[in-house]
């Protein structure tokens, strides 16, 4: 707090009399400065919160150019901003503590910084206070404890809506500034064209995504819906935008710009769980009579839709996070009426990067994918039969033959009995191919690792199902049974030759769980 000194009244002219100019003391000069005395808990915080408003108000108002050093009103505003987390704790962001008029202009005011401020810690400090308060505004959005007829002063819904919005403008700020075309309604139903996000803005996004995904969870079902389309329109635009931007090189900017990756895949999977059913069944019911239940599924097939028109308008060699946060939406969108063109469309991308040089990161995608919807078994076996086939096609010649094959055994894990035998003789053949052999050569590294995965997969597949490995086996080629014959007898060999190198060691070999026959004369040869 600053206050007049009593020496105010001295006055300044030559000699010492009187009559001379009286200057006014500097409001910011240390004579003028007295401490602050701690007093009630109620009254401090309305001064503090005084102070850290005016302040920000005065930051506000400043225009300087980006680039330009701060002066000490934006040390001040960012010293109150660093405060703010700590000032606005949950027992204070209660209406009757703090007006939502008020906290209305504080959240205007720091959206104002955020987007306009030429500072990096003056915008990561903003990014920070939004994202504490984002979780922490249900006590503003609940209807009022009372029977009044006319709700208190501020409290009205209308009021409750101008304040979220208000707080969804501030979480969004750091996606504002660095992504222009958010600016502009009509360019939000195109696809973004690829745009470098700039190293000092990749924290403030990430806690920019982090907030406006969380903002949804402190509000009621009902009065969360309307602000979820902003909420995804963000986050998928952020998601698009470190998806295309280049490489980071150095450390701290390739760190930074990998907890943005992560903090938009954590985003949108939140996002999805907000328009997912709930899981009691009362709730449910209620959902469904009141309308909410339809009005959410239309929702999350709209942001499925707006996802993946993004990620096809993305570069193939750039889809992997667009690809992971697609996937990531559609996980609990049940086939049927708009969603499965949707179904259909996240598929053929898939395809489109499993037979490029992005193979790798769309295994890695599709791994994760099937294993969170194997308890949805008619989406699983729509995604197999869409995905399978190119898998298996792109073995030989692909760059991450040890990802297909992980994907093609997790596959055969995950079917129904109906489906293994065909699963069966895709596979197969794949895994012997993998199998390293004498006659090939000495194995690389990855093939090595390869023929491992190899010989473990075929072992547990004819383990999981007998009957359709030895169907898959008797449609097998002259030359693909005598590769297999050849690879298993090599592998037996290799162990014998490493236990019979260790003199001294009390090993006993222990019996294969699962006996191959390796007279495949009984089986029909196919030519």
């Amino acid at each position: 707090s600053s206050s007049s000194s009593s020496s105010s009244s001295s006055s300044s002219s030559g000699g010492g009399g009187g009559g001379g100019e009286v200057r006014p003391e500097d409001p910011h000069a240390s004579a003028t400065l007295t401490p602050i005395e701690a007093g009630e808990a109620r009254r401090d915080f309305d001064l503090l919160l005084g102070m850290c408003t005016h302040a920000l108000a005065a930051a506000a108002e400043r225009r300087p150019a980006d680039g330009s050093p701060p002066d000490a009103r934006d040390d001040e505003a960012a010293a109150c901003t660093l405060a703010l987390p700590q000032l606005l704790s949950e027992a204070y962001l209660q209406p009757d503590v703090l007006p939502p008029g008020s906290f209305e202009l504080l959240l205007s005011l720091l959206a104002r910084l955020g987007e306009a401020s030429p500072h990096p810690q003056m915008r990561d400090a903003v990014a920070a206070v939004a994202a504490h308060l984002a979780p922490r505004l249900g006590g503003y959005a609940a209807p009022p404890p009372t029977g009044d007829l006319v709700p208190p002063l501020g409290r009205s819904p209308a009021d409750a809506a101008r304040l979220v919005a208000a707080a969804q403008q501030l979480c969004a700020a750091p996606a504002l500034r660095a992504i222009p075309a958010l600016r502009a309604p009509a360019s939000l139903c195109q696809p973004p064209p690829p745009q470098p996000l700039p190293v000092a803005e990749l924290r403030p996004l990430a806690l920019a995504v982090e907030a406006i995904a969380t903002l949804p969870d402190s509000l009621p079902a009902g009065a969360a819906l309307p602000y979820l389309p902003t909420a995804f329109t963000v986050v998928l635009r952020v998601t698009h935008a470190v998806a295309t931007s280049p490489p980071v090189a150095d450390p701290p900017g390739a760190a930074a710009a990998a907890a943005l990756r992560e903090a938009c895949l954590i985003s949108v999977a939140t996002l999805r769980r907000r328009c997912a059913a709930p899981a009691d069944a009362d709730e449910r019911l209620e959902e469904a009579s009141s309308g909410l239940a339809v009005a959410k599924a239309t929702l999350r097939t709209s942001a499925a839709a707006s996802a993946l028109e993004v990620l096809q308008a993305t570069p193939v060699a750039s889809r992997g996070l667009m690809l992971r946060a697609v996937l990531a939406l559609v996980e609990g969108l049940p086939l049927g009426g708009g969603a499965t063109a949707v179904h259909t469309g996240v598929a053929a991308a898939a395809r489109e990067m499993v037979a490029s040089e992005t193979q790798g990161e769309a295994h890695a995608a599709l791994l994760a994918f099937l294993a969170a919807i194997k308890e949805q078994p008619d989406l699983l076996h729509f995604y197999l039969t869409e995905l399978l086939p190119d898998v298996a096609a792109s073995f030989k010649t692909g760059c991450d033959r040890l990802g297909a094959i992980k994907l093609l055994l997790l596959a055969c894990t995950l079917s129904s009995a109906e489906a293994a035998p065909a699963l069966f003789s895709l596979t197969l053949p794949l895994l012997i191919h993998g199998m390293s052999v004498a006659a090939d050569g000495p194995p690389s590294k990855v093939g090595a690792e390869l023929s491992a995965v190899a010989h473990a997969a075929l072992t547990a597949l004819a383990s999981r199902s007998a009957d359709a490995f030895r169907a898959s086996v008797a449609n097998f080629s002259t030359e693909t049974r005598s590769r297999m014959e050849v690879a298993i007898r090599e592998e037996q060999a290799k162990k014998q030759r490493a236990v019979a190198a260790s003199p001294g060691a009390a090993v006993t070999a222990a019996k294969p769980k699962i006996a191959l026959k390796m007279d495949f004369g009984s089986f029909s040869a196919k030519a």
